[in-house]
């Protein structure tokens, strides 16, 4: 534990309210069950302005909140990139697009990243967590742990806008480049990983979602409950219950059609099906489908509900049903399990890993198979009873918070002692351009070694020339060089056999091309980078740029 004095995490991708799913839900418990037991490790958390003071519940003698973005930085440049990369990246071919997609993730993180540079060092973090995936704030030589949920975009990349999707993909690249270890939610999501990121095995582990006591069945029948059951017209035991948010993949459209079905073969009359989760477009869409179809008074749309009324809603539902066509892990089946509510739910991705045998399994592209799930639990006593008693010993595998916070503290010892000590670059774009810092770091080498880079500046950059320094733990490494415009530098940088160095390489003056009524590119740009990379006095090479980074 003396390796892991100070804890840096990355919160900056909470949204207030419901907005992260289940993701969210998982990360709070997680870090109050981590903050609790590790009380002699400092943990910052970074967060955005938009839920910093919800994060305040984590407050706590060893946890500090660190506000990096404000109210207006990125959304308006956030908004701006959706709105060109949602017109562009469709019209462009298929290696263009990769690129542009690339691009487009580099400059939302350097726009994040904008005024923390060298963070991790300044705050002396021992290791930096990203339980929502993308390494946004790497440094090179700081251990980095990456939690991943699943690979949906690659499923089901018809559910995503083109920059969603490209984004998420981006982060999933970031994370496999750059993390010193991954955590899966489950075997389904690592064995994805591994597949899709070409990953070590040694470095992707499963960490289930040990929370299945968050929803907790509570019998007894307080004026509370009564008062919530009845302002949604709702009689305990006589409705199916479906909490999840109003995304595609989450197979609502299938829902309501298996339950008009259902509700015409042999479903009691005085069942209804409740859809909870946020507000929104799919919602109110979905409002005018059940209307539509006549099911206006028999299907109820509550929107978020806080912990306390949904677990009300849960532990009096006579069954859930969860026809998701994909998911990382699928929190609400366990939950429901654990409130000894019985479940039905699909038999795709990791859904029949989590469940194993104690759920009635269906597909859910095949709505009658989904409505004959809904009759048989609404009518059929003794298949409940088994459902709930081999739910019951099903959930117990999962309600060891503990355990899980466990779990996540070894993999960050891991990480600690196994630190990627391999030849990386970052602070480039992949069509180039180099910001204000470049950060090389060297694998460690029996052999004297050389960094050799070239830049090159355009003949119509706004200031003559630059300067760039270079600079090793904090302290100037070499002479400055000087980069005039219209022309090319080639410089080179020695590095001693040994355990492998990392260089800063500052380049300024900077400018943003939009700024000066160039384009629309809002980059702080330096000088473009031709080539980078390492050679060996053997003549073995390494090169660090250009890369494939459009992968």
């Amino acid at each position: 534990m003396d390796r892991l004095k100070t804890i840096v995490v990355d919160l900056t991708p909470i949204l207030p309210g419901g907005e992260n799913g289940g993701a969210k839900i998982f990360v709070l418990e997680l870090l109050r069950r981590l903050t609790q037991r590790f009380s002699q490790t400092q943990f910052v958390l970074l967060t955005q302005a938009a839920s910093h003071d919800e994060l305040a519940t984590l407050d706590g003698p060893n946890v500090r909140r660190l506000q990096l973005i404000g109210p207006a930085q990125p959304a308006s440049v956030k908004a701006q990139l959706t709105r060109i990369g949602h017109y562009l990246l469709p019209r462009l071919p298929g290696r263009l697009r990769r690129i542009a997609a690339a691009i487009g993730y580099q400059l939302n993180t350097a726009l994040k990243r904008s005024k923390s540079g060298g963070l991790l060092q300044s705050l002396g973090a021992d290791l930096l967590f990203c339980p929502f995936t993308a390494p946004t704030y790497f440094e090179a030589g700081i251990p980095t742990v990456c939690t991943l949920y699943d690979l949906q975009y690659k499923t089901y990349p018809e559910f995503f806008a083109p920059e969603d999707a490209a984004h998420r993909h981006r982060a999933f690249i970031e994370a496999c480049r750059r993390a010193t270890a991954i955590a899966a939610i489950s075997d389904y999501s690592r064995e994805s990983a591994i597949r899709h990121g070409e990953l070590n095995p040694e470095n992707i582990r499963t960490i289930h979602l040990r929370m299945a006591q968050r929803i907790t069945r509570d019998c007894s029948d307080t004026q509370e409950q009564r008062q919530l059951l009845e302002r949604l017209g709702l009689c305990s035991g006589r409705y199916l219950i479906f909490p999840a948010n109003f995304w595609k993949h989450k197979n609502h459209e299938m829902l309501l059609t298996a339950f008009g079905i259902a509700c015409r073969n042999g479903l009691p009359a005085d069942f209804k099906l409740v859809c909870t989760g946020s507000p929104g477009e799919r919602q109110q869409w979905m409002i005018r489908a059940a209307n539509s179809m006549g099911l206006a008074d028999r299907v109820l749309f509550p929107g978020y509900l806080s912990n306390d009324a949904l677990s009300v809603l849960m532990s009096n539902a006579c069954a859930m049903v969860f026809p998701s066509l994909y998911e990382g892990f699928g929190l609400p089946v366990i939950e429901a399990m654990a409130a000894g509510v019985p479940v039905a739910c699909s038999n795709t991705t990791s859904l029949p890993e989590v469940a194993a045998g104690a759920a009635i399994l269906f597909d859910p592209r095949v709505p009658t198979q989904i409505a004959d799930a809904m009759v048989t639990l609404a009518t059929d006593s003794d298949a409940r009873v088994q459902l709930v008693e081999a739910g019951f010993d099903r959930a117990a595998e999962f309600a060891n918070v503990d355990r899980m916070a466990s779990e996540y503290w070894d993999l960050f010892l891991y990480a600690a002692a196994n630190v990627k000590h391999e030849s990386l670059l970052t602070g480039a774009y992949v069509d180039g351009w180099a910001g204000p810092k470049l950060t090389i770091q060297t694998a460690p080498s029996e052999t004297p070694q050389m960094v050799e880079l070239e830049f090159s500046a355009p003949e119509w950059l706004p200031e003559s020339k630059l300067t760039i320094r270079a600079t090793q733990r904090g302290k100037p490494f070499s002479a400055a060089a000087e980069l005039v415009r219209g022309a090319n530098l080639r410089w080179s940088l020695p590095v001693s056999p040994g355990e492998g160095v990392i260089y800063e390489i500052s380049l300024s003056p900077t400018f943003v091309p939009a700024q000066s009524g160039q384009n629309d590119d809002r980059r702080e740009l330096s000088a473009i980078l031709q080539k980078c990379h390492i050679t060996s006095s053997d003549g073995a090479a390494i090169e660090l740029f250009p890369e494939n980074s459009a992968a």
